[in-house]
């Protein structure tokens, strides 16, 4: 059983977040000394404007630093992606852009319900259905300032009662053999290249069996590819990709929360 804080997946962009909050305060901090030491009162009004203006420049990443959680796998994000994809019944599944897992666990844990606000089953049950997939967590890993990535990665697997092995490798340059995959996720993974999102679709094509099935989670906010011939809407985009990859696209849809909008698609070998 998963405990609220079983998984760490580390701070989401702590780099950026970080280094914006960074300079903030450190401009808040020059003009408290500022304001201190020099015993002037142009100096303490130029002071008091460093603070207020170093305070405000850190205020937006301090919000977003620990949004989401870094013990949150946000599961909601990934309920509609599982119940079109349907793992259960899987031998093999490969994660694509793993990172530190927290999409593999979302998609382990997520509540198999339609995307209608219908209540989720608990996570354990859905982890349960999984219990004897072997999972390959792709990535090119590293040590950050989250940690070692493919470390926390197997580690939050494990604690979601995966069987997961962390490889390093690349989207469009995938470490498994062909047809070899029963399920593919990519969350993230093909908007995160800026170039090359066609190659890690034929990849995907690549290792997945003819019976296969490929589930796909983008955020909106990415605009979707810059290739392929659909329309402006990002699901029509990555469909058109996915079609040009040759796929079959069997269920797509979009899920939002709190200003946060994904698109999802679940595929198959055309």
């Amino acid at each position: 059983m998963a405990y609220p804080f079983s998984y760490y997946f580390g701070v989401s962009d702590a780099r950026r977040h970080g280094r914006r909050v960074a300079v903030g305060v450190g401009v808040a901090l020059a003009g408290l000394a500022a304001g201190t030491l020099v015993a002037t009162r142009p100096a303490f009004l130029v002071g008091l404007v460093a603070v207020f203006v170093g305070l405000w420049y850190a205020r937006p990443a301090l919000a977003r630093l620990l949004v989401p959680a870094p013990w949150q796998p946000e599961a909601w994000r990934y309920a509609p992606l599982r119940h079109a994809l349907d793992p259960e019944g899987a031998d093999r599944w490969l994660d694509v852009g793993t990172d530190t897992g927290r999409s593999l666990v979302g998609v382990a844990t997520a509540g198999a319900a339609p995307p209608d606000d219908t209540p989720p089953d608990p996570e354990t049950d859905r982890a349960a259905a999984l219990a004897g997939v072997r999972v390959t967590a792709v990535d090119a890993f590293g040590t950050t300032l989250r940690g070692d990535a493919a470390r926390l990665a197997e580690r939050n697997a494990a604690a979601a009662g995966l069987d997961a092995a962390a490889v390093r490798g690349t989207a469009d340059c995938l470490p498994v053999r062909a047809d070899s995959q029963d399920v593919v996720t990519m969350c993230g993974a093909l908007s995160d290249l800026t170039d090359g999102a066609e190659r890690a679709v034929a990849e995907a094509r690549r290792v997945v069996c003819d019976d296969g099935r490929v589930g796909v989670l983008e955020p909106v906010e990415g605009g979707g590819p810059s290739v392929g011939t659909g329309g402006d809407d990002p699901l029509d985009r990555w469909a058109s990709l996915l079609a040009d990859g040759g796929f079959d696209v069997t269920a797509s849809g979009a899920v939002s929360r709190a200003g946060s909008r994904y698109v999802y698609l679940v595929v198959e070998p055309a």
